[in-house]
């Protein structure tokens, strides 16, 4: 065992976690299938020496993979993820579909006799169950969508890094669990659905908090005739109808049938 995946010891690294999109919905036949193709899937866009040298857990519907710290987080995005995605191009209409979420992140990482861990570890989780993750993956014409954290963002995005265009990441926001942080969203051959995603939650934001709250209660009547009627000034009445000032004390609220 080397000295980088023996157990108890942390390090910093970067984190990649795959999954693929509709697992759940497949046969037991479907799921077998389609782990063996996303496996096969990565093994090729890795190459075999990379995805040796990156220690990575089976997740079921995914893979959780933890790149050597050595490695530039640059040539993910450079080498690997593209690799990736033409290898889901090239797939054969027979093949089951992959059609993968993808979240990046780096921080520190600890390692057990069960696993890894650590808030790095639970904070790519929850990039990757993101809501805008998985509307992006659901509706691009490409086979995958990536999400990236600020962390991976700052590195390699923002800071220039050749052959990363930073015009392709949107910045979102995502809210799992106790996570509520700023993400990065990119999508490979499908910018616009990348772009249009991060306008629209944007425009929903700019709305305010006061969007979508019930309107402050008016002066008037209340009436109720089999379903909910509301007047200023004004009473129709039919079938059973409560009647009564806002605010009034109960005493001055009274019920009768009334007619037409």
């Amino acid at each position: 065992m080397s000295a980088r995946s023996r157990p108890g010891r942390s390090q910093h690294a970067p984190l990649l976690f795959v999954d693929i999109q509709g697992f759940s919905s497949r046969s037991d036949r479907e799921q077998l299938r389609s782990r063996e193709g996303l496996y096969g899937e990565l093994r090729a866009a890795f190459t075999d020496e990379l995805w040796h040298l990156s220690p990575h857990e089976d997740r079921g519907d995914g893979v959780f993979v933890v790149l050597p710290p050595e490695l530039p987080v640059r040539d993910l995005f450079t080498e690997v993820l593209p690799r990736l995605e033409h290898g889901l191009g090239a797939r054969r209409r027979s093949d089951p579909l992959l059609r993968l979420r993808m979240a990046v992140h780096a921080g520190e990482v600890h390692r057990d006799g069960h696993g890894f861990a650590g808030n790095a570890v639970n904070h790519v989780f929850r990039l990757c169950d993101g809501e805008p993750l998985r509307q992006a993956i659901g509706e691009a014409v490409s086979d995958t969508a990536v999400l990236v954290s600020e962390v991976i963002h700052d590195a390699v995005v923002r800071a220039g890094l050749p052959a990363v265009e930073p015009t392709t990441f949107h910045a979102v926001t995502f809210r799992v669990k106790e996570t509520h942080a700023r993400a990065w969203l990119h999508v490979a051959g499908d910018n616009a659905c990348a772009m249009r995603i991060a306008g629209e939650q944007a425009a929903r934001q700019d709305e305010g908090p006061d969007e979508g709250r019930d309107e402050p209660r008016r002066g008037g009547v209340s009436v109720s005739a089999g379903h909910d009627v509301r007047m200023d000034g004004a009473v129709v009445a039919g079938g059973d109808v409560q009647l009564g000032a806002p605010l009034a004390p109960r005493s001055r609220s009274r019920w009768w049938r009334g007619a037409w």
